[in-house]
């Protein structure tokens, strides 16, 4: 139950850090290389592949809300976590589009860190 509690922490270490746009904070929370999952293909990045500033500018996202959070499986060294649903909002509360994703977790010296990585999202 311990390793469950801390990979949600991780978790939320990392979100706040995607919210908060903190480039820095959203690196240590990852394991590098990382592999993002894509549309069709995975590749391999050795920093964060966006930036969360430019990316809540050009979508005018202002918050997210109606978060899911699961984690799903959990070892002494591995943990699977789900974010089943996240609706990312404007200034004016109106929905942008709808987001899951899939996170796969090591357990390292320093915590547990993201090590691969899986989104979809589905526009209003």
């Amino acid at each position: 139950m311990r390793n469950r509690s801390e990979v949600l922490a991780a978790y939320h270490a990392y979100l706040d850090a995607f919210v908060a746009s903190d480039e820095d904070a959203i690196h240590a929370q990852f394991v590098w290389p990382c592999a993002f999952i894509m549309d069709k293909e995975t590749v391999m990045f050795d920093k964060f592949p966006f930036s969360p500033l430019e990316m809540k500018a050009r979508k005018n996202w202002a918050t997210s809300t109606s978060f899911e959070i699961d984690v799903i499986a959990v070892s002494d060294s591995k943990a699977h976590l789900v974010l089943r649903n996240c609706d990312r909002l404007r200034p004016d509360g109106s929905l942008i589009e709808n987001a899951t994703a899939f996170y796969a977790f090591t357990k390292t010296p320093d915590g547990w860190k993201i090590f691969a990585m899986s989104a979809i999202e589905f526009p209003a």
